[in-house]
């Protein structure tokens, strides 16, 4: 049952704006695209996911054995693909006066890299990053054809049009046989990330299940525009609401990163790497971070890995969080879906801002027979997350 406002792909210079549909698929060929509520969420930073409410008290025996734990099914928002996963949450609210219906989680399997143990005996030795890693994902089945390099190929396929971003595929050099043996009770995801830091990549879902390696791009064209000004321009606003957070909890002044050399007294290493916080720095907070890595090598390594260190640590330092309505961008005359890995533009005259070009990494929208259609989106200034 679909609510909330949209677009047809199919209609360009239409501007008539249709309903945006969900449905999912088993992969056992069920298909169906009605729900009491749901969420469906995609982030850099956790395993992509979509929760359901389904049913009422005639349908759950039924919908319980269709929706069991394990089974697989694929997401679409408005015929396209948004996540390819399985079930892995199932409960069942039962109501005196309602009766019973059927919530269920339907997660990827990068969810299970960041729960399942890397396995010690993975081949170290004459082997490459990718060789490895390709190694220690085959047991959950993901095999070198289901990964992919040019991150820009999954973002296209989630939002439907091009972005205009990087289209370079990420190289990994080989491996030294110690710096790569796996570290119990490392999970496969753990293992995995410790080597793409030290590269300045990142791991992500692709909507086919397939698994993304590289880097956000947050210089990228913008395809979206949100606006919410309070002056005569207000005619022009599509944000219903928006919060914006200022957390420095944990963000250094700078980091100093150490590599290998200096017959172990890494004060005298002779490779290194340097991030700062002007802003922290400025504003009178002490807070320096001292990292010693062995595993690398030369200073692009070493600055590479304290980028990203920081990078980490500045999530929170200034981001935005918009709702906007629908569950798609509706641009006048044609929808775009909705997708972290993007670039937005946002003007606002509200509490200093918005302003300026924001990186999406987090998208998560939300239907609610009572409340409609809405889209959450996680907006994080341009040139604050530099992993390369």
């Amino acid at each position: 049952m679909s609510r909330g406002p949209s677009s047809t792909n199919k209609s360009r210079g239409n501007s008539t704006r249709y309903l945006d549909t969900v449905y999912i698929e088993s992969d056992t060929g069920g298909k169906f695209d009605i729900f009491n509520s749901l969420s469906i969420v995609n982030d850099y930073l956790a395993p992509s996911e979509a929760a359901f409410e389904v049913g009422d008290d005639g349908t759950w025996a039924e919908l319980e054995d269709i929706t069991g734990l394990g089974k697989k099914f694929k997401v679409f928002v408005n015929d396209r693909l948004r996540l390819t996963g399985r079930v892995e949450l199932n409960d069942i609210p039962i109501d005196a006066s309602q009766g019973a219906v059927t919530r269920f989680t339907v997660r990827t399997l990068m969810a299970d890299a960041m729960y399942a143990a890397a396995m010690p005996n993975v081949k170290v030795k004459s082997t490459s990053i990718k060789d490895f890693i390709i190694s220690l994902w085959l047991p959950l089945g993901i095999k070198e054809s289901d990964f992919m390099f040019l991150a820009d190929v999954s973002r296209d396929l989630m939002t439907g049009i091009s972005s205009d971003g990087s289209h370079s595929p990420v190289e990994l050099d080989k491996l030294n046989e110690e710096q790569a043996k796996v570290n119990p009770p490392e999970t496969i995801f753990q293992a995995t990330e410790r080597h793409l830091q030290r590269h300045g990549l990142m791991i992500w879902d692709a909507p086919d299940g397939k698994v993304v390696i590289g880097y956000p791009d947050d210089k990228q064209r913008p395809i979206y525009t949100f606006r919410m000004f309070g002056d005569s321009r207000r005619n022009q606003n599509n944000i219903l609401t928006m919060q914006r957070a200022k957390d420095w909890s944990g963000v250094p002044g700078f980091i100093y990163m150490a590599g290998t050399g200096g017959n172990k007294d890494w004060t005298k290493s002779k490779v290194r790497g340097f991030a700062y916080q002007q802003e922290v720095l400025n504003s009178g907070f002490y807070r320096p971070v001292i990292i010693v890595n062995e595993g690398l090598k030369n200073d692009k390594m070493a600055q590479m890995q304290a980028d990203l260190e920081m990078a980490n640590r500045i999530k929170r330092m200034d981001v935005w969080t918009v709702t906007v309505d629908g569950l798609s961008y509706w641009d006048g005359s044609d929808r775009i879906q909705y997708a972290f890995d993007t670039v937005a533009e946002v003007f606002s005259t509200a509490a200093g801002g918005p302003n300026g070009a924001y990186l999406v990494t987090r998208v998560q929208l939300n239907r609610n027979v009572g409340e409609g259609d809405t889209a959450e989106l996680t907006l994080l200034k341009r040139g604050l997350w530099k992993l390369q």
